[in-house]
């Protein structure tokens, strides 16, 4: 399931016409750990200029950090809690 998660298209596809009124449907090209990774990494690789990077002891590489943060991102924001939250909002 974490997998389908982390896979998921980051824009998915909608449905338009295009000038001559032929329907299309724009194929996703990123999935959503791309997409976060790739706007997190410019914060490590600067943060890397000052400051080692680790992950439980362990030097990891800029890359290696951004997309942890990504992974877990995604985790946090696709728990059952947030839906709930915003149902109770929408009431």
């Amino acid at each position: 399931m974490q997998n389908q998660t982390f896979n998921a298209p980051a824009f998915p596809p909608q449905v338009a016409q295009d000038n001559l009124g032929r329907i299309i449907a724009p194929i996703p090209g990123m999935s959503k750990l791309e997409y976060f990774a790739i706007e997190l990494l410019p914060f490590y690789l600067e943060l890397a200029t000052t400051k080692k990077l680790a992950e439980k002891g362990e030097p990891i590489t800029p890359v290696e950090a951004a997309i942890k943060t990504a992974k877990d991102l995604i985790e946090k924001l696709n728990t059952n809690e947030n839906e709930k939250d915003v149902l109770s909002i929408i009431e």
